[in-house]
């Protein structure tokens, strides 16, 4: 699998799961309720799964890919602002922040060999599952919100 954006789409994927889990264990850190807190810690684990599945992938394929250092921190900071604003506010800026991941991830999609093609369908789908349950809260099917995100889940 080759095309001009896939070292770049790698490292993105990557960067993505490095935020992620930075945003919403910060998020899970400093939320407002218990409800809140889980909800948080549920998106936290599926970033912590993809992660770890992403890491396999690459050393299976003896493939590399590179973040930029303040990705962590940006997440932790970004996960503090978000448990902080009205709850609405956070779901929309969680369901807009998707979107430049979603993309790379598509890319990842329709590039993919057969080897490749189920491992890049599950990273797409756990960042449909993220906007999902945003858009879930902000219909309010908050007993629905964290289906997908589950289903996903190991």
């Amino acid at each position: 699998m080759n095309y001009p954006e896939y070292q770049n789409d790698l490292n993105k994927l990557l960067e993505s799961e490095i935020l992620g889990e930075a945003v919403f264990l910060s998020a899970a850190k400093h939320a407002k309720s218990p409800q809140q807190k889980q909800k948080w810690l549920a998106l936290a684990a599926l970033e912590m799964q993809t992660l770890e599945r992403f890491q396999i992938f690459l050393t299976q394929n003896n493939l590399k890919a590179t973040s930029r250092l303040h990705m962590k921190t940006q997440g932790k900071i970004t996960g503090f602002a978000l448990a902080k604003m009205p709850w609405k506010m956070a779901m929309y800026l969680l369901k807009d922040g998707t979107q430049p991941f979603m993309q790379a991830f598509q890319r990842l999609c329709q590039h993919a060999d057969r080897d490749s093609q189920m491992f890049f369908e599950y990273v797409l789908n756990h960042e449909k599952s993220l906007y999902e349950f945003a858009d879930k809260e902000l219909k309010k099917q908050k007993t629905t919100s964290l289906d997908k995100v589950k289903y996903l889940l190991d």
